[in-house]
């Protein structure tokens, strides 16, 4: 793990949080499961939790605004006597 490295080689806690965007005490802790397993201490995707999260928002953007899209049709669609559609 990057952030742990860098706490080794002599970077301040507080320094590392900020740019890891992470709390301290989670700093703390990867470096205690660290010492604790070793290189069995983070086995998880890790990054591609991040990709996978963006991926799900990135689709249900695209399906919020295929319904509007579709909603939008349908509303223009209607009789221009209606008054739904103003062109």
């Amino acid at each position: 793990m990057a952030a742990v490295r860098r706490l080794e080689v002599g970077a301040s806690v507080a320094e590392v949080a900020r740019a890891c965007e992470v709390d301290p005490n989670v700093l703390h802790r990867w470096r205690r499961e660290l010492d604790q397993h070793g290189a069995k201490a983070f086995t998880g995707p890790g990054k591609r939790r991040a990709e996978e999260s963006r991926i799900a928002e990135l689709e249900r953007k695209v399906g919020r605004q295929a319904m509007e899209i579709v909603f939008c049709k349908d509303a223009c669609s209607m009789p221009r006597s209606s008054g739904s559609c103003k062109r």
